[in-house]
């Protein structure tokens, strides 16, 4: 091989190997390296205390519901661009008795 060549070879992150029949091409150990520090680096040094963990995810705790009004059909409190629970459950009762008078006919 010329200098160039050899040059060449060492600077590709693919290692080719030739037979008269196939050629192979395999990574070399520098393409493999850049592949393991991510997969390395991400190992805690240390454990994580309950107390530390606790800390962390302080701020997740539960949030005071703003957009509570009251419906106008029952007077229910109910959330803003929902059904309300009451008249919701009336009439899903009165579509299934409904159902059950249209099947006994």
């Amino acid at each position: 091989m010329t200098s160039l060549a050899l040059q060449r070879a060492l600077q590709s992150p693919w290692r080719t190997f030739s037979w008269p029949s196939f050629t192979l091409a395999l990574p070399t150990l520098q393409s493999l390296w850049e592949l393991l520090p991510p997969i390395v680096l991400a190992v805690p040094k240390k454990k994580v205390s309950h107390s530390r963990k606790a800390m962390r995810s302080a701020h997740k705790g539960l949030k005071d519901k703003l957009n509570i009004v009251h419906c106008p059909g029952c007077g229910q409190p109910k959330l803003a661009h929902h059904a309300c629970r009451s008249c919701y459950d009336s009439i899903i009762s009165q579509l299934r008795h409904g159902s059950k008078r249209e099947q006994r006919s």
